[in-house]
C-alpha cells in the first residue's frame, strides 16, 4: 500500500484553500509596507484610546503630551534600526510630514496607519468605532534579543479579535496561515515548523484536531485524525517512499487498537497494540505466510503469559 489519490486530493484541496488566504493578504502588505515607508502614525488620542481598551482599562488621557515626547524620542533613537528591518520598513522620512499631510497620507493608504503602544506593540490598520477592523498587522513587542524574527499576526480583525483568514508568524520561526476565531486557529490552517516539520489540516481552538497530513522533516507522513494536538482516532503513517509503515487506531500519539504494522512487503503484523507496542491478539506474516498466530505481550509474542525468550530459556534450561 503506497500513498493513494486521496491524499494527494486532500493535500491540494487544502493547500488551494492556504494560497488563497496568502493572496487575500496581498494588497494590505503594500498598505502595511506603505504606512511604515511614510511614517503614517495615528493621532495620540486614538492610540490611547485603543490601547486601554486592548489592556481592559482606562488611560488618562494626560497622558498624550508624555506619550508624544516618547513618540519623538522613538523616531530619533529608532530610525536607523528600524530602516534595516524588513518587517518594518523604510522610515526615514517620519519627522517630515506636518498634520495636514498625516492626514491626507491616511486617506490615500485607505486609512491604514501605526498605532504604536507603549509596551512596545504595535498595531498597523484601520479602527472602526475604535476597535480594529478589517485586515490588519499586529506586531508584539519582542524582548528576547536572541530572537531576530517579530512576532506577527497579519489578517482579519473584526471588533479587535483575529476572526477570519490570516498568518501569523511565532518568534522561534514557526509561520502559520489558515483560518481564525476568537484570537486563535480554528479550521482549516497550515503550520510550517522552523525544524523542517509541516503540519496541514483542521484546528479548534488552537490546536490540531480533526483530519490533518503531518509531514517530518525525514519524509515521513503521517495522514490521520487528530485530537488535541495529538495523533488520535484513525491513521495511516508512510515511509519517505510512500511505503506504508502503519495502518489503524491511534491514542494520545501512540499506536493503540488495532492496526498493521509493516516492516516491508513480506513482513508485517495485524493485530492488536497497547501503548505503540503490539499486545493482544495479533499475527505475525512472513513471506506472506502466517508464522506465528496467537497472544502478544509488550511487542513480544506470549504463551501462557509467557514471552518467546521465557520459553525458550526455560527449554534450555531443562
Amino acid at each position: 500500500m503506497t500513498l493513494s489519490k486521496n491524499y494527494v486530493e486532500l493535500y491540494s484541496n487544502y493547500f488551494n484553500e492556504i494560497d488563497e488566504i496568502k493572496k487575500s493578504l496581498k494588497m494590505f502588505k503594500i498598505k502595511k509596507n506603505n504606512a511604515l515607508k511614510k511614517g503614517i502614525f495615528a493621532p495620540e488620542n486614538e492610540v490611547l484610546e485603543l490601547e486601554s481598551q486592548l489592556k481592559g482599562v482606562d488611560i488618562n488621557l494626560k497622558q498624550s503630551d508624555q506619550l508624544e515626547k516618547e513618540d519623538q524620542e522613538y523616531v530619533e533613537l529608532q530610525k536607523e534600526e528600524l530602516s534595516k528591518d524588513e518587517n518594518l520598513g523604510d522610515v526615514l522620512n517620519f519627522l517630515d510630514d506636518n498634520e495636514d499631510d498625516r492626514i491626507q497620507d491616511a486617506k490615500d493608504n485607505d486609512m491604514v496607519q501605526i498605532y504604536r503602544f507603549t509596551n512596545g506593540d504595535i498595531y498597523i490598520g484601520r479602527l472602526l468605532d475604535g476597535k480594529m477592523t478589517g485586515i490588519g498587522s499586529y506586531i508584539f513587542s519582542n524582548d528576547d534579543e536572541d530572537r531576530n524574527i517579530n512576532t506577527e499576526y497579519i489578517g482579519n480583525f473584526i471588533n479587535g479579535i483575529r476572526e477570519g483568514k490570516g498568518s501569523f508568524t511565532f518568534s522561534n520561526g514557526n509561520e502559520y496561515v489558515g483560518n481564525f476565531k476568537n484570537n486563535k486557529s480554528n479550521g482549516i490552517g497550515r503550520m510550517i515548523y522552523a525544524n523542517g516539520d509541516e503540519y496541514i489540516g483542521n484546528w479548534l481552538d488552537g490546536k490540531k484536531d480533526g483530519l490533518g497530513i503531518y509531514t517530518w522533516k525525514n519524509g515521513y507522513i503521517y495522514i490521520g485524525d487528530f485530537v488535541d494536538s495529538k495523533m488520535d482516532g484513525n491513521g495511516s503513517c508512510f515511509n519517505s517512499k510512500g511505503e506504508l509503515v502503519f495502518d489503524g487506531e491511534w491514542k494520545l500519539g501512540q499506536i493503540h487498537g488495532k492496526g498493521k504494522y509493516v516492516w516491508n512487503k513480506n513482513k508485517w503484523y495485524e493485530g492488536k497494540f497497547f501503548n505503540g507496542m503490539k499486545h493482544g491478539k495479533g499475527i505475525f506474516y512472513l513471506n506472506n505466510e502466517p508464522v506465528y498466530n496467537g497472544t502478544w505481550k509488550e511487542d513480544k509474542p506470549s504463551i501462557f503469559n509467557k514471552s518467546m525468550d521465557d520459553i525458550l530459556a526455560a527449554m534450555i534450561q531443562g
